[in-house]
């Protein structure tokens, strides 16, 4: 077996290679020390509302572009929820990549394969992380709704206890707070990955499957699968005399617009679990006519911290506001690592929150693209060259593939950032951040500004 051979480092050499195990552009900010609340972001409105005994079961979605901050945003939701009852949190993105092992299956998955996986996961954090022990009866119908839509694939077992125990479920909060409940109930506020032994079991249920007929809502057995899994909700909730919050994570990755519209349009499923329930969604839904249409959902837009100046939209100097947010979250990602502030000077960290759009992933990505040649270099600080190396490497990466579709777009947003051009091209720009929605008294777009550096430099200039 090879074991790669780790050189004696410099203590500068630790500190980058720590701030680039910090940085890990795919990871949401789960060290709840590391969150910084964002002004313009919807997360305290719905925790607000989400607190409130009046109105029924709340049901939110926070839509945003790739990277915008969406999975942090809702795990700081979820986490202030827990303080005040049961918290199930669903990681779809997880669980295709690292349980089904078919990431591209979560562009296609529908929307009773969902509601099956809510289901699995609220059974699974139920017995695994509060503690309750379900009766035979309280499990019977999920299994007996799964199997309808198993069997037709001839898959030869079914075993509802191992298939749950896969699925990719964070849970935190209590279920015993009013009335005693058996032991272990009590959790705390703090979400915890559950089951984590599940990763040895392999995930042998099909989920979307190319080609697969689409059911409506009107199905007999999506409603049946309905039916079993709002079962195994009321159980919570009315034994415990307890409110759940699910949260469902990753449904933004969806790319197809047809599938989109399945989902969120067309289909009133999500909307009909019977507790609150939180989830992301497309930035693609923003356009058009579509977000108006979102069964049962209330739609929130989680925009990118404004680091464009509207009145020189060019330059990071001095930028927006939201440049200060994005220094903030290198700050408190190294706080014990850099006291000082040498490891990347403020106008280069100010350089670098611009150049990401106020896209917080794309932020800690560009300080882990500096990080390896700052390591190299055994550098005390980042220089501009590295600095520059990297919003240049992520420049090259942002431009490929534009079209002249793409830039006629770009420069009529320019032109007039307040409204989007109505042309179909624009659902794909705002999934791959090509556009960028920011806040202000009313929303307002602009061109990614790594495109305004060499593509759109004549047009910002003009």
């Amino acid at each position: 077996m090879y074991t790669r051979a780790v050189p004696e480092q410099t203590p500068e050499q630790e500190r980058w290679a720590e701030v680039y195990e910090r940085f890990d552009p795919l990871q949401p900010a789960d060290n709840p020390g590391w969150r910084v609340e964002r002004k313009y972001s919807p997360a305290n409105a719905i925790v607000r509302e989400l607190n409130r005994p009046m109105g029924g079961h709340k049901r939110f979605m926070i839509l945003g572009g790739i990277g915008s901050g969406k999975s942090t945003e809702l795990l700081a939701i979820a986490a202030q929820r827990s303080k005040q009852g049961p918290v199930v949190f669903i990681d779809l993105v997880n669980h295709f990549e690292k349980r089904v092992g078919d990431a591209a299956a979560l562009d296609r998955i529908q929307p009773w394969e969902v509601v099956l996986l809510v289901g699995l996961g609220i059974y699974k954090a139920a017995q695994a992380h509060f503690g309750h022990s379900w009766e035979r009866r309280e499990t019977k119908s999920l299994e007996k709704a799964a199997k309808a839509f198993i069997d037709e694939e001839d898959s030869p077992t079914f075993d509802l206890a191992k298939l749950a125990s896969t699925v990719a479920v964070l849970a935190g909060g209590a279920i015993g707070g009013v009335v005693a409940g058996p032991a272990g109930a009590f959790a705390g506020a703090s979400l915890a990955a559950v089951g984590e032994t599940g990763k040895s079991i392999q995930w042998r249920f099909p989920l979307g499957i190319p080609g697969r007929a689409l059911r409506s809502d009107q199905d007999q057995r999506v409603q049946q699968l309905l039916g079993a899994v709002n079962g195994l909700i009321g159980t919570l909730q009315s034994e415990y005399e307890t409110k759940l919050s699910v949260f469902i994570d990753g449904l933004d990755r969806i790319k197809d617009r047809a599938r989109t519209k399945a989902l969120f349009v067309e289909s009133s499923l999500l909307g009909s679990l019977e507790c609150d329930v939180v989830s992301t969604g497309p930035i693609a839904l923003h356009w058009g006519s579509l977000r108006k249409h979102v069964r049962k959902f209330t739609t929130k837009t989680l925009a990118n911290a404004p680091v464009i100046d509207r009145t020189t939209p060019e330059s990071w100097e001095p930028g927006g506001p939201g440049i200060d947010l994005c220094i903030e979250v290198f700050r408190r990602r190294t706080a014990d690592l850099d006291p000082g502030g040498a490891l990347i000077p403020e106008p280069a960290l100010r350089k670098l929150a611009y150049y990401s759009g106020g896209r917080i992933r794309e932020f800690v990505r560009l300080i882990r693209e500096l990080s390896g040649p700052a390591w190299d270099d055994s550098l005390s600080s980042a220089t501009d060259a590295i600095v520059d190396q990297a919003i240049d490497s992520l420049r090259a990466e942002t431009e490929a593939g534009l079209t002249r579709g793409h830039i006629g777009i770009l420069r009529a947003l320019i032109e007039e950032p307040g409204e989007l051009p109505d042309d179909e091209l624009v659902s794909e720009m705002l999934d791959v951040c090509l556009i960028l929605p920011y806040p202000n008294e009313s929303e307002w777009f602009f061109p990614h500004p790594l495109l305004l550096k060499v593509k759109l430099a004549d047009a910002i200039a003009g």
